[in-house]
């Protein structure tokens, strides 16, 4: 009966004529919401687009409103990662028991994040978001804007803060490291002079100079959503202890609930 009567309706005159008027009422996209609807869900796609139609997405992200209520960050890379839909994606959370039991089957390390008040916000609060938040905070970071994890170190990690949480990378994660990003960094005014023009002058946090938003942009672009950093001249994605690994994307990292809050440089893996 439902499915019937829905089609006398779609079927009837003055129905269609109410679908057309709210149709041609709707207004049409601007240039740059269709080009930011490209990049929805799929940063990729920007790679594929012209050199003056990528400058100009780059230029549209910028002008994005940002949240002011400490849950963002006023960042490029915050409202890229937005803009591409990565912000709302959220872990795997396990209570402690089921975390290490998953961490032991994949064959992982724990990676360690440490956080401090700031703004006004304990650090707790900061790892609260980052387990179960609507939104990532796009953390500052020489190495790119994003999430910042010690690899098989607590104690490396609890230099930036007492309150501390524990993530492995599972299945989701696609790695690259900072040299591969530097010289895909260093190939793009070559190829794309205008995205290259427009990315360098794009807007920065306060730490971290280029790469806060060069790494994290080019890492998506490419279909990455991981950074770990590397030595020089080094493009090994292998992780060793204490190593430097930036997640863009929560989706990528499975994490136990427990925290702690009194984290120091000496402490042993938990």
């Amino acid at each position: 009966m439902g499915g019937r009567g829905t089609s006398m309706g779609g079927s009837h005159g003055m129905g269609g004529g109410g679908g057309a008027a709210k149709a041609a009422s709707a207004a049409p996209q601007t240039r740059e919401q269709q080009l930011l609807a490209r990049i929805q869900g799929d940063p990729t796609a920007l790679m594929q687009m012209s050199d003056q139609d990528a400058a100009d997405t780059v230029a549209a992200i910028e002008k994005l409103p940002i949240a002011t209520d400490g849950t963002e960050r006023d960042c490029f890379i915050q409202r890229y990662m937005n803009a591409i839909g990565w912000s709302n994606n959220k872990p795997t959370v396990l209570d402690d028991n089921a975390y290490e039991k998953a961490r032991k089957q994949a064959g992982e390390e724990s990676m360690y994040h440490s956080a401090k008040n700031f703004g006004g916000k304990t650090g707790g609060v900061f790892n609260d978001q980052l387990m179960t938040g609507k939104t990532a905070f796009a953390f500052e970071g020489l190495y790119g804007a994003g999430t910042y994890w010690a690899h098989d170190s607590a104690g490396a990690s609890a230099g930036y803060g007492p309150y501390q949480v524990k993530a492995f990378l599972n299945s989701k994660a696609k790695v690259t490291t900072t040299y591969q990003l530097s010289q895909e960094w260093n190939q793009l005014a070559a190829k794309k002079p205008r995205l290259f023009a427009a990315l360098s002058s794009a807007k920065r946090g306060s730490y971290g100079g280029d790469n806060e938003t060069i790494y994290p942009f080019l890492a998506a672009a490419k279909g990455f959503n991981v950074i770990i950093k590397s030595d020089y001249s080094n493009s090994s994605t292998s992780r060793r202890r204490g190593q430097y690994v930036i997640t863009l994307d929560r989706s990528v990292t499975t994490m136990s609930s427990k925290t702690i809050n009194n984290a120091w440089r000496s402490m042993a893996n938990w």
